[in-house]
């Protein structure tokens, strides 16, 4: 873990819990390990009542774990950085649900974000509500139709079951997604279920007075919780981007194969390969869908396909008029080999970008091999090679004549290594992200009292519109802000704007990187400690200087 990483998390874990309690403790026990609450309540300033509720919080959130001590059965609270940078993709997971699923599905993967883990009465319930708050029809919009939504979403793997242990009522032991109880939904108890649709009052016209009111039933589901899978919508996004590069590099006929080879392959029994998909299955699915193709045009996409430059759907064998299945490893090295590329040529130049990639054609070259094979003058080659290696973009091999590693008798080799490179690029990733999101509150604190202002004028406006007022009296109304805090609110917008987008954007090259590392079979090499980066930022500052 990065110096940019910690940072990152703690800068989501303020912005998801803006209390700063819960921002202090995960920074403790990053700093400390697994700690007890009798600890954490002597160590930290803070009231013992604050710090359970925070732990509370952050557990249900599965940020902070629960462990047991196997010596003195403690239970130690440790954190999930991992788990933490998953903060980062919750607007993604909803945009995900709300395109499949509907609003329904949207409102069931943001009511499960928010709160963690949630029982799936819970659950029916207060998504009622908030689409009886959203003005939809409460017909359209009943409890039964939500629960049918509910096992959609955990057909789909979408949702992941969890079952509390009896003897552990501090910890929760998640059921495996082979498991075939994982997609089994617990039935309400009759009792139970009428008193939901007896509830289903919010609309009701009648006051609160007249209601009869019932004593509270037993669910059936007390014991089972439900928590939002990240890997399955992680799983999705990848499809989504793996799609999207064939269709942008040969056509949308191509991506639209893709899309039914990945939908074919949905159950994957490997995580890094899909089952084998045979030629006819493929075949019946694009008829399905509406692509007109014959058999002669899809055989040519899916020979254009397979001999793609990244070779990531690869043809295995000719039964069935050919198997076909999709590496994702080999896909997900395409897709991070291409945002590094466009890293080096933003950051150093074409020239630089042309090194890397002769670098990664040729194996290993020496400094005066790269000056003569790219045709770049001494001086140039050599601030490009040694920045790009100081970013870790390349490795550097030392071979000796001697035991001693004497400089002159040592050639020196520069070598891409592409895991380096991810881990590099995403620590900037990392940073980037902090960054903006530290932008963004200091805009917002800086311009404190005109967004408040703004926000106080647009709720007056919006209650003047609800009651059928006068236009004039909604301009009075909007002539409070001034023309010259207009033109601040406006850039400042387009501000916010432009952040939002890079963090998107960013979001998801995050997501890329760390798939891959979690696929990837490489090691990053061992480093002899001789010097090198010291070698390289002193002959890079006596350049500058020059």
């Amino acid at each position: 873990m990065t110096t940019h990483h910690i940072q990152l998390a703690f800068d989501l874990l303020e912005d998801l819990f803006p209390d700063g309690t819960s921002k202090e403790i995960a920074s403790y026990l990053s700093r400390k390990g697994p700690l007890p609450f009798a600890l954490l309540v002597r160590d930290l300033n803070i009231p013992a009542r604050n710090i359970a509720r925070s732990l509370a919080a952050l557990t249900i959130h599965d940020i902070v774990e629960c462990q047991v001590e196997a010596s003195t059965k403690r239970v130690l609270y440790a954190l999930n950085l991992k788990r933490t940078l998953y903060i980062l993709h919750y607007s993604k997971c909803i945009h995900c649900a709300r395109q499949l699923y509907s609003f329904d599905g949207e409102l069931i993967i943001e009511e499960l974000l928010l709160n963690g883990k949630q029982r799936m009465s819970t659950l029916l319930v207060k998504v009622y509500e908030r689409l009886i708050k959203a003005g939809k029809d409460p017909e359209t919009h009943n409890l039964q139709s939500i629960k049918e939504k509910f096992k959609t979403l955990v057909s789909a793997q979408f949702l992941q079951r969890v079952v509390a242990d009896d003897a552990k009522p501090f910890m929760a032991t998640t059921v495996e997604e082979t498991s075939a109880s994982s997609v089994q939904i617990p039935e309400l108890t009759p009792e139970a279920w009428k008193y939901l649709v007896s509830n289903q009052q919010y609309e009701s016209n009648e006051p609160a007075q007249k209601k009869v009111k019932t004593s509270m039933p037993i669910f059936g589901d007390e014991k089972i919780f439900w928590k939002v899978n990240f890997q399955r919508f992680f799983a999705y996004l990848r499809d989504e981007e793996l799609i999207q590069a064939f269709t942008n590099r040969i056509d949308q006929n191509a991506g639209k194969i893709v899309r039914a080879i990945l939908r074919l392959a949905a159950v994957k029994l490997d995580p890094s390969r899909t089952i084998p998909i045979s030629f006819i299955e493929i075949a019946k699915t694009i008829s399905n869908t509406g692509l007109q193709l014959n058999d002669e045009s899809l055989q040519k996409y899916m020979n254009v396909i397979t001999n793609d430059v990244n070779n990531c759907i690869v043809k295995i064998g000719d039964h069935g008029r050919g198997t076909y299945e999709v590496d994702f490893q080999k896909a997900l090295r395409g897709l991070t080999k291409a945002h590094i590329q466009s890293f080096l040529k933003e950051r150093y130049g074409s020239n630089a970008l042309r090194i890397y990639n002769m670098l990664e054609e040729r194996g290993c070259l020496s400094q005066k091999q790269i000056e003569d094979m790219a045709m770049i003058n001494a001086k140039e080659a050599q601030q490009y090679v040694y920045s790009m290696f100081i970013d870790g973009m390349l490795t550097l091999e030392e071979l000796s004549k001697a035991n001693d590693f004497n400089p002159t008798r040592t050639f020196y080799f520069f070598r891409v290594n592409l895991y380096n490179g991810v881990l590099s690029l995403l620590d900037h990733s990392y940073k980037t992200m902090s960054n903006l999101m530290q932008r963004r509150h200091f805009e917002k604190e800086r311009h404190r009292k005109l967004i408040d202002k703004r926000d106080k004028v647009d709720a007056i406006i919006h209650s003047l519109r609800e009651q059928n007022a006068d236009e004039e009296q909604i301009n009075e109304v909007d002539d409070i802000l001034s023309p010259v805090e207009k033109e601040q609110i406006k850039k400042l917008d387009a501000a916010f704007r432009k952040i939002d987008l890079a963090q998107l954007q960013l979001t998801e090259t995050i997501l890329l990187l760390e798939l891959y590392l979690s696929l990837s079979n490489t090691v990053a090499p061992v480093q002899k400690k001789t010097g090198g980066k010291a070698v390289a930022e002193k002959l890079l500052e006596t350049r500058a200087q020059r």
